[in-house]
């Protein structure tokens, strides 16, 4: 198998340098997902576009008899930053940028399928899912919403992503909770401004943002346990135009990241009740919203098994880290293990992490990754 791919080397890294010349973001990967749903086409595989806006999935049946239906998902979209990696075939769109692998990982699938199409002797059913808008942690519900799962009911379903820092050749997988949730907190005042000097006469919404601040982050470290993860953060705060001027409105912008749904409720608990002491105690009214939230992503135990099998088999077992530490990081994956069994591991690379302006996917992990795949798919087909 190894074999197989190593010798495909050129072919899959033009396609990488073609995907990563054009990166699009979220539900705009128009050029990618029909570059995908041609390369899938070409090796004879069933293809359907247009899934969730921009998604693209492949079907590919085993001639080996009746079993399964395996999906493994991986993602279309780019990132809106500038790309600083000094690569030959660096980014051709103005602010736009492959900085966290997608273009990797989307070429690592098609590999796994062109080897499946051209040795279909396995059992069941291979779903190829391709999805738009995974930096915008909204994408798998948009292909859960278009009716992916009845379309193609998948009876598992796998991701998996680069990793630097892990050790190049190196697969990682979590026993449980893999990736963190994603809550985006806005919380917008409301109140009555007036001159800095008689702060008494009005209400001050920006002494309010200090003590909502203060309160919840001193309030974390008495309602979690010291064993759980969980972490909450304000990244933006905007409010008035001079300094003698209190203003009338401020707003404010977080992130909730936890390994624990338990965890994560209690945390918007708790801001619940901090935002509504703020009130009574500042007399500012306040706004607190979710616009975007992700779960966290939550391996299935059987599911972690199945994988480690398959890495060990690839890969060699001293290769192989069971057990792994989850990250801080979301991914909207999540969605798809809310309602399919499955579990999410990662290929360790060298180089720059994630998102950062000098990332460089590597071209050497695509073998490996695409031979688990296609491993995994095949064992997990048959059962």
């Amino acid at each position: 198998m190894r074999q197989w791919f190593d010798g495909r080397r050129v072919e899959m890294e033009d396609w990488l340098h073609t995907i990563h010349r054009q990166p699009e973001t979220g539900f705009t990967e128009n050029h990618t997902a029909a570059f995908v749903a041609k390369t899938l086409e070409a090796a004879g595989i069933e293809v359907h576009s247009g899934i969730g806006q921009t998604g693209v999935v492949g079907v590919l049946h085993g001639t080996a008899g009746e079993g399964r239906s395996i999906g493994f998902r991986s993602e279309l979209d780019a990132l809106p930053m500038q790309e600083c990696s000094g690569v030959h075939y660096h980014s051709q769109a103005d602010g736009k940028f492959h900085g966290c692998g997608h273009d990797g990982h989307t070429v690592t699938l098609l590999a796994a399928a062109s080897y499946l199409a051209e040795h279909r002797d396995f059992k069941g059913t291979a779903y190829f899912v391709f999805q738009p808008a995974e930096e915008l942690l909204t994408g798998a519900q948009a292909m859960l919403d278009d009716g992916f799962l009845e379309r193609f009911p998948c009876d598992e379903i796998y991701a998996l992503h680069n990793y630097p820092g892990l050790g190049k050749g190196k697969v990682g997988v979590c026993s449980a909770g893999a990736l963190a949730s994603a809550d985006h907190i806005v919380i917008k005042m409301q109140a009555k401004g007036t001159h800095a000097s008689m702060p008494h006469t009005g209400e001050d919404a920006v002494m309010a943002s200090a003590y909502l601040l203060t309160t919840l982050q001193q309030s974390l470290g008495r309602i979690l346990d010291t064993r759980d993860s969980g972490v909450v953060s304000f990244g933006s705060i905007h409010a008035g135009t001079a300094c003698n001027i209190l203003p009338e409105k401020l707003k404010m912008e977080g992130t909730i990241r936890t390994h624990s749904e338990a965890v994560r409720e209690a945390i918007k608990q708790l801001l619940e009740k901090v935002v509504r002491s703020t009130e009574s105690l500042y007399g500012v009214s306040i706004d607190l919203s979710y616009p975007v939230e992700s779960p966290v992503t939550l391996n299935h135990p059987e599911q972690v098994r199945a994988v480690l099998d398959a890495a060990v088999q690839v890969a060699g077992v001293e290769n192989v880290h069971a057990n792994h530490p989850p990250l801080m990081t979301s991914e909207d994956f999540a969605y798809f293990l809310k309602k399919v069994p499955g579990a999410y591991f990662f290929m360790g690379q060298d180089g720059p992490f994630c998102h950062h302006p000098e990332f460089i996917f590597d071209t050497d992990i695509i073998p490996l990754g695409a031979s688990v795949i296609s491993e995994l798919i095949s064992q997990r087909a048959a059962i």
